[in-house]
């Protein structure tokens, strides 16, 4: 029996009808969502603003603002006068990791801490990055201990972070500017691949023993973006980070000022 072969529809008028229809039907789904993105944004800036304040909030908030500038003068007037209690070795350097969290309740940050977490690249809550403490550094912490939890990561916690939520800043082709993350080899070659930085273990290594390509190698990764805690910010938050800070160093500049650090391997364990 002779086999009937059917030939396929291969006008190529019909197909690119058919990629047109399709093209079109795209855009016009990307242009519905972005509508309803819109009209929702709409409507939750319009029950923000007729929601009711009550007065005992706008005071509240306003104290709490005064209360942080208060503070911010205080240990501004003490790094001019040198009230240090405890001086820093300026030779001893160590790893640290900084996460940034909400806030005091109702507050504003204060234009100094507001600086100070900019140089930190702490732009939104939940980021956190690596520094090199020091005696230079450790005086800045102190203007935004509220808003930061700081602590020292072990190995393990830093290739998990580098493995997991390691994103680097690429320019494409047109000049604009990508964030992806670091999944390929090849991205820290060609950005470190001079300082003998040629896959994320020299990363790892270079980071944990703060080596002399550690700006190079912190500048080189994005601010990691942390997962909001399960237990949220309630009070028994607060109460469980100052479980994480028992046996671990305090720094104290001043009888007033203290810089606590906590245990943030386990802080940041569900955050990864």
């Amino acid at each position: 029996m002779a086999e009937v072969t059917e030939k396929l529809n291969s006008n190529p008028e019909i197909l690119l009808k058919k990629r047109k229809n399709a093209d079109r039907l795209r855009l016009e789904k990307q242009e519905q969502a972005k509508k309803r993105s819109d009209e929702q944004k709409r409507r939750k800036l319009e029950k923000r603003k007729a929601k009711f304040i009550r007065a005992e909030t706008l005071v509240a908030k306003h104290r709490s603002t005064e209360r942080e500038q208060y503070r911010i003068k205080r240990i501004s007037d003490n790094e001019k006068n040198k009230i240090i209690h405890d001086e820093v070795n300026e030779s001893d350097e160590k790893l640290q990791f900084i996460v940034r969290i909400p806030g005091p309740h109702g507050a504003k940050v204060p234009s100094k801490a507001k600086k100070v977490l900019g140089l930190l690249r702490l732009e939104h809550v939940y980021d956190g990055t690596f520094i090199k403490a020091n005696s230079a550094v450790k005086p800045l912490l102190r203007l935004i201990n509220p808003y930061i939890v700081i602590g020292s990561p072990s190995l393990s916690t830093v290739r998990n972070l580098i493995q997991k939520r390691a994103n680097v800043e690429i320019t494409q082709q047109d000049g604009s500017k990508k964030i992806i993350p670091l999944n390929d080899n090849n991205l820290i070659e060609e950005a470190l691949g001079h300082e003998n930085i040629l896959c994320t273990e020299d990363l790892i290594h270079e980071i944990i023993t703060v080596g002399t390509n550690f700006k190079s190698c912190i500048k080189f990764l994005h601010p990691f973006k942390l997962n909001p805690p399960v237990h949220g910010w309630g009070p028994l938050s607060k109460l469980k980070r100052l479980e994480l800070r028992e046996g671990k160093p305090t720094i104290n500049y001043a009888s007033n000022a203290q810089l606590s650090e906590v245990d943030i391997d386990q802080f940041i364990q569900e955050q990864i």
